[in-house]
C-alpha cells in the first residue's frame, strides 16, 4: 500500500510539473510578444519624433529666410543635423524631402510629383551625405556650391514676404521604417519602396514679414 501511494505522489508531481512547464510556454509567449511590441514601436516611435523635430526644425529657418538666396540650403542643413543622430545619418530612412508652396492645411498649391525633381511651386531633394558629404542635397541649394540655384520648383523670387499676403511653406519628409521582427510579426510595410508605403512627416509654416503694407 505504502508503495502505491509514493508511486501516486510522483505521479501527481510529474503532472503538476508537465502543467507548470505548459503554463510557462503560454506565457512565455505572451511574455515575448509583449517584449517585442515594446522594443518595436520604441523604435518606430523614435523614428517618428526623429523625423518631426528634423522638419519642424527645417521649417522654422525656412519661414525665418523666406527668399534669401541661400533659405532652401539652411533649412535643408538644419533637417540633415537631425537626421545625423539616426544609423548611417538616417541615408537609409529618408526617401526625399519636398520644399513646396501650401494653403493652410498643408495641400500643393502647385505640383509636387511623386518622382524625382521638382513641380510647379515645389521642389523635391533627394538625400545622400554619403555619395555627396558636401552638399547632400541632389539638387544641391547651396549658393557656394551651384551659384545658379534659385529655389529651383519655387523660385526664391516669387515667394510672398509681404504682409498680409505671406506664402505658407511646408517641409515634407517622406521616410522608412524597417520592422525588427518584421519577418515574424505581420506588421504593416513602411519600406518605402513605392510611394504608398511610406511614412511622411509634414511641417507648416507661414513665412515671416519681411516687406509690410504703408
Amino acid at each position: 500500500m505504502r508503495g502505491r501511494a509514493l508511486a501516486r505522489v510522483r505521479q501527481a508531481r510529474r503532472n503538476e510539473d508537465g502543467a507548470a512547464l505548459v503554463e510557462f510556454a503560454i506565457v512565455a509567449v505572451l511574455l515575448f510578444t509583449l517584449l517585442f511590441g515594446i522594443v518595436e514601436f520604441g523604435l518606430a516611435f523614435r523614428d517618428r519624433l526623429t523625423m518631426a523635430n528634423a522638419s519642424q526644425s527645417a521649417a522654422r529657418v525656412l519661414a525665418a529666410l523666406g527668399n534669401e538666396d541661400d533659405t532652401d540650403f539652411q533649412a535643408l542643413s538644419s533637417l540633415a543635423t537631425t537626421l545625423e543622430t539616426l544609423p548611417n545619418s538616417g541615408v537609409d530612412v529618408v526617401k526625399y524631402v519636398d520644399i513646396y508652396l501650401a494653403d493652410t492645411d498643408g495641400n500643393p498649391l502647385g505640383t509636387c510629383p511623386a518622382t524625382e525633381g521638382g513641380g510647379d511651386r515645389c521642389t523635391r531633394f533627394l538625400y545622400d551625405p554619403v555619395a555627396d558629404p558636401i552638399c547632400k542635397w541632389d539638387p544641391c541649394p547651396d549658393p557656394a556650391i551651384d551659384p545658379t540655384y534659385d529655389g529651383e520648383g519655387w523660385p526664391y523670387g516669387v515667394r510672398d514676404v509681404g504682409v498680409p499676403d505671406l506664402d505658407v511653406a511646408v517641409v515634407r519628409v517622406i521616410f522608412s521604417h524597417e520592422w525588427v521582427t518584421g519577418a515574424i510579426v505581420p506588421l504593416p510595410d513602411v519600406s518605402c519602396t513605392n510611394p504608398g508605403n511610406c511614412w511622411e512627416d509634414i511641417a507648416i509654416l507661414r513665412l515671416e514679414p519681411k516687406v509690410f503694407a504703408p
